[in-house]
């Protein structure tokens, strides 16, 4: 399985609260809120006051495992989360506010190593986000900017060597791309404005030597 398509069954979902069988005086939530599944398993617990939770709350499996954690600070508008695997290790971590995610998250695999690593605010990414391949070394850096794509991004082999740079501009690659062979010998390289390849495209052997120039 690549990595990406790893990532992308990890789920780090914003947990919301029913109303079902729980104290609301005045339209305001009150005290502990507990839900079952269908099964009986407890589903989440937790205490509100005033409308606002406080302290921490716990989400399960169907199966009755820890799910996540979610511990609110004074305010009940952020929240530091931990979710977990079926077999208690750690799956993701971040800290939500209001709702959205905020500052550093990470991902881990079922073994504890760490996979990918985000920045965000508002909700949005906003800094470095990196990824590891599954022996912890580091695979890839992209720069975002209020959800955007914007700086540099670079690709590495596992021995660390760079595999791949180019950069975005609000979204679209501009400047020079290069890309290596695992020898540290260039594979490609050449120029985006705009999203679009201009001028010479250089390819070369795994040598060193030019095989083929492309223009555009």
């Amino acid at each position: 399985m690549k990595i990406s398509q790893f990532i992308l069954i990890l789920f780090c979902p914003t947990f919301m609260f029913s109303q079902n069988n729980n104290v609301v005086r005045d339209g305001v939530k009150q005290g502990i809120w507990k839900k079952n599944y269908d099964n009986g398993i407890l589903r989440y617990e937790g205490e509100f006051k005033n409308d606002m939770p406080v302290g921490i709350f716990k989400f399960y499996y169907k199966s009755g495992e820890l799910k996540a954690t979610k511990k609110f600070f004074a305010d009940g508008t952020a929240a530091a989360t931990h979710i977990y695997y079926k077999n208690g290790q750690l799956k993701s971590s971040g800290l939500y506010v209001n709702e959205n995610k905020d500052s550093t998250w990470n991902y881990y695999a079922a073994d504890s190593v760490l996979l990918m690593s985000e920045q965000y605010l508002n909700g949005k990414l906003n800094g470095e986000k990196k990824m590891y391949y599954f022996d912890g070394s580091l695979y890839e850096i992209k720069n975002w900017k209020n959800g955007v794509l914007n700086g540099l991004w670079v690709q590495y082999f596992m021995n660390g060597r760079i595999k791949f740079s180019s950069s975005y501009e609000n979204g679209l690659r501009n400047g020079k791309q290069i890309s290596y062979f695992p020898n540290g010998n260039i594979y490609y390289e050449g120029f985006f404005l705009n999203d679009e390849k201009i001028d010479n495209w250089k390819y070369y052997n795994d040598k060193g030597l030019l095989d083929t120039i492309i223009s555009y």
